[in-house]
This record gives structure tokens, C-alpha cells and sequence, in this order.
């Protein structure tokens, strides 16, 4: 089959690979239907993420259609379309029961296309095989799109809970750190919560204007500092929360600075380095609450499903490109470089 191979920094290719199979009897093999590239995929395309495999299959959105399960599944058939997570786990270990699917035991808190514990094969593909298929396949209700669905698997669900972390409360003001995919998917679910503003800090003019679109006041960082541009617009107190939505040590602080005392901090980005400068002092004097954390996709991919099929969450106004798999090495070029005025690329085998 064809798939996405990482060879090194900036070096992402269309090869032949063999085609996935039943390993193990929980397995599935998915035909793939919509892929896409991440914003987190950009770690490993700058060669920020040490211990890959070369030659890594890449990607963790995906979803498709059930082509052969293993002996030991019990929901799914053949021809079901479905949607899995990003993050792969049993289901059943301590971290499972607990609801923390992202730090399974038994997977070693694996991901599709690599980076974490056991590495998988990725979904930049044209199949994929899946563990835990009957804990890891959410079945698509009949009627609803890849586009629509497509993002519960990953990005919509980690923009839900950061907004859900912040604690927003109906009236309250609301900063977001990054106009990329999460954060205007995180923009959409922090105004179920009832905010009377909702900042977008970014400095990216065609995505602050998206946001705008979307309801949201822009703040352009190249402008000025931006916690002095949000007190600027807040009577001088700063947002009730700011969700963090980039992963990186810049905004992150910048949050912190920017919320008022008391507020709460949510922070959703990917962090690739060990450690990072934290602004103690500001946090502590300021009496905040912090909310960290990946997101355990897997527990709102059926709860969020409804709130897209009423209009409330409308993941499809964030695509810009579609475009075949044999594309997607210029996928990663004009997402990365913010070219053609990409924000999220989306891939059909």
C-alpha cells in the first residue's frame, strides 16, 4: 500500500509499504477514507522528536471503513465505518478504568505513527491496522461526513477539554493562545460554555481573521505584548481563563501573564522538550489554577458526536485544502510555512 514515510527533518515521502494485518486476535485493519496532517506531526517533521524508527508510517488522524477483524472482536463488522483516537489503548488496565486511556499500561502510552511508548504504524496511509479495535472504533452514525466526524479522534476533543479544564462560567472572559486547528476548535466549545468575550492571540493574520469569523476577538502579538493588550481590553484585570493551545514556552508564559489573579490557566499544546522556563513567581502571587494535560480523546469522541450533528460544533469550518495522499509532502510544506493560507489539511487515499 501507499503510505507517508519520515526519513529525517523536512523529509517526508509517498512509498510502498506492506500492507497492515491481524497481529493480534483484538485486532482490526481499517481501509482508510480521511487522513490528515497535525500540527503535532511538525514535531517530528523538524526532527524534534528523538527514537523514531526510520522510515516511520505517519500520522494519528485517521478513519475508514472496517476491512477484516481478529478472531477475539465482537463489535465490529466488516464494512462499519468508524473513527478511532489518536492515542492507543486496551481498556481495560488501571489507567483505562480510571479514564486515562492516554497513559495505558499496556500500550506504553503509544500513538499512531510513533513518538511515545510501542510504536504503530500511522494513518497517513491507505490502511492501518488497529489494536483494541472493539475499546478503539467508535462507530459513525449514518448520514454524517468524514469532514464532520473526522475530529473528534484528536483535535476537536483536545479544544473541548481545554475549554472544559478552563472552568469558563457563563459572562466570564476568555483569552486563547494560538489560531491554529485546537485552538479555533477550542474557540468553538469555549462558547458553549456562555463567555461574554473570546480573545484569539495569534499573529497570523488569515487565521486571526477566521477566528474573527468565528466570534472571536483578534489579538495580534506582533502589535504589542499581549497581556497588556488583553488588560487593555478587560478593565485592566486580564481573562477570567486562558486556554493555551500552541506548546510552547513563549505563549505558555505569556498565558500566565496575561490571566487575571485567581483565573485559570489551560493548556492543551504539545510540549516536545523535557523542560521548559516556568514563571513561578507570576503563578503563585496570582493565586491561579493550572490545567494541563493530553487530551483522553477516546472519552468524548461519542459525547461530543450529537453537539456536531445539532450545529452547535462546526469542525468544518477550519479545512482549507483537500488534497490526494500522494500530495502530502506539499501538505506539510504549506502547513508548516503558513503558505496558500493553510490551517488544516486533510487527505483522501
Amino acid at each position: 500500500m501507499k503510505a507517508i514515510t519520515l526519513h529525517g527533518p523536512g523529509d517526508v515521502r509517498v512509498e510502498s509499504v506492506p500492507d497492515p494485518r491481524i497481529v493480534d486476535p483484538t485486532d482490526a485493519v481499517l481501509r482508510i477514507t480521511t487522513s490528515a496532517v497535525c500540527g503535532s506531526d511538525l514535531h517530528q517533521y523538524h526532527g524534534r522528536v528523538a527514537g523514531l524508527d526510520p522510515g516511520v508510517v505517519m500520522g494519528h488522524e485517521f478513519m475508514g471503513i472496517v476491512e477484516e477483524t481478529g478472531p477475539a472482536v465482537r463489535q465490529l463488522r466488516k464494512g462499519d465505518r468508524v473513527i478511532a483516537p489518536f492515542s492507543i489503548s486496551c481498556g481495560f488496565c488501571e489507567w483505562c478504568r480510571m479514564r486515562l486511556p492516554t497513559q495505558c499500561a499496556t500500550t506504553g502510552r503509544a500513538v499512531f505513527g510513533g513518538r511515545f511508548g510501542k510504536q504503530y504504524p500511522g494513518g497517513q496511509a491507505e490502511a492501518i491496522r488497529v489494536p483494541f479495535a472493539d475499546h478503539m472504533c467508535e462507530k459513525v452514525p449514518a448520514g454524517m461526513t468524514d469532514e464532520q466526524v473526522f475530529f473528534l479522534g484528536d483535535i476537536l476533543s483536545t479544544g473541548y477539554v481545554c475549554a472544559e479544564n478552563a472552568g469558563i462560567r457563563p459572562g466570564d472572559t476568555v483569552a486563547i493562545f494560538g489560531a491554529g486547528p485546537v485552538g479555533l476548535l477550542a474557540l468553538q466549545s469555549a462558547h458553549l460554555f456562555g463567555p461574554s468575550r473570546v480573545f484569539m492571540v495569534d499573529r497570523v493574520d488569515y487565521r486571526l481573521k477566521l477566528a474573527e469569523e468565528l466570534g472571536a476577538v483578534p489579538v495580534n502579538v506582533d502589535r504589542g505584548d499581549p497581556a497588556e493588550q488583553l488588560r487593555a481590553q478587560t478593565r485592566g484585570r486580564g481573562p477570567d481563563a486562558v486556554l493555551e493551545c500552541v506548546g510552547h514556552e513563549a505563549p505558555f508564559t505569556q498565558a500566565i501573564q496575561s490571566v487575571r489573579a485567581g483565573g485559570t490557566v489551560s493548556s492543551v499544546g504539545v510540549y516536545v522538550e523535557s523542560s521548559m522556563g516556568f514563571p513561578a513567581r507570576d503563578a503563585f502571587f496570582k493565586d491561579l489554577t493550572l490545567r494541563m494535560g493530553i487530551c483522553n480523546a477516546r472519552n468524548f469522541i461519542s459525547p461530543l458526536m450529537p453537539l456536531i450533528q445539532a450545529g452547535r460544533l462546526q469542525p468544518t469550518r477550519i479545512i482549507t485544502h483537500t488534497m490526494p495522499l500522494t500530495d502530502t509532502p506539499r501538505g506539510y510544506a504549506i502547513f508548516d510555512r503558513k503558505e496558500d493560507r493553510a490551517i488544516k489539511v486533510m487527505l483522501k487515499p
